[in-house]
């Protein structure tokens, strides 16, 4: 069952909304003032407000009617739902691929190189038989269309493959690493599956050099953005406004704006 139940409904086109999205953050300082009018912030207890604008144009009637129904799930903002960041990064950790939650097959070891051309890059050594994957999951509910994707370098050239996995599909492209290039595959899922896996599956007896792996509810890949312990899932976010921009000029030709927001 899905942690939430209200899903943030997809575009026909599996994407989350249309482009351009706007994000402001905002960082909010809990304030204590004392009787002589000054003022102690409590850095420790700070948190983020993240605030996204989304408009939606020429929707057809079954797109508006999903979002029609959204609203109303979520009682016109009274009740939470999980949002992805339609312009950000849902794998935690892109910046350190020896952290726990990215799972390497045994036999496959995962360190940290120096790189003068790119910050935060890993090198991946198979050396058994066998091919063997290093991987991290997501959990997403709905029927987006996601692209997965890394940067990799190998001098002389290497072979590996990536793979991104609903539970009930898998897409998966074989590429050839040389000089530093990103390289991407997209699933586009059914929607009932509640995680998205990532693979980078590297052949017996091969090293590769990665950085940057990144995964986006997007036909392609977007620029790099760095994650930490935090992904780009928010699943306490909620619809930040009590009434709603909307239009119909004409059938097949509705459109509306939103307000999404979320703290951290």
């Amino acid at each position: 069952m899905p942690s939430n139940p209200i899903q943030f409904p997809a575009l026909d086109n599996g994407m989350l909304a249309h482009l351009p999205v706007e994000l402001s953050i905002e960082k909010m300082t809990r304030a204590t003032r004392f009787p002589d009018g000054s003022l102690l912030f409590a850095a420790s207890e700070a948190r983020t407000r993240y605030s996204w604008l989304l408009r939606y144009e020429n929707l057809n009637p079954q797109e508006w009617q999903r979002l029609l129904d959204f609203i109303n799930a979520s009682q016109r903002g009274a009740s939470s739902f999980t949002f992805y960041d339609p312009i950000g990064n849902l794998l935690a950790q892109a910046n350190n691929l020896e952290d726990s939650i990215w799972l390497a097959s045994p036999g496959l070891t995962v360190d940290p190189i120096q790189d003068a051309d790119q910050a935060n890059a890993f090198i991946l050594t198979n050396a058994t038989a066998q091919p063997l994957a290093l991987s991290q999951s997501v959990s997403i509910a709905g029927p987006f269309t996601t692209c997965f994707s890394i940067r990799a370098k190998w001098a002389g050239g290497a072979n590996f493959s990536l793979a991104l996995t609903d539970t009930a599909q898998t897409s998966s492209v074989s590429r050839s690493a040389s000089a530093w290039a990103r390289h991407n595959v997209r699933l586009t899922s059914s929607g009932t599956p509640e995680t998205r896996m990532v693979s980078i599956v590297v052949p017996p007896t091969t090293q590769i050099i990665v950085a940057a792996p990144q995964l986006e509810i997007a036909a392609h890949p977007g620029a790099p953005l760095e994650t930490g312990a935090q992904s780009g899932v928010f699943p306490n976010s909620w619809l930040a406004q009590k009434s709603f921009d909307t239009r119909s000029a004409a059938p097949g030709a509705h459109s509306i704006t939103r307000r999404i927001e979320s703290l951290r």
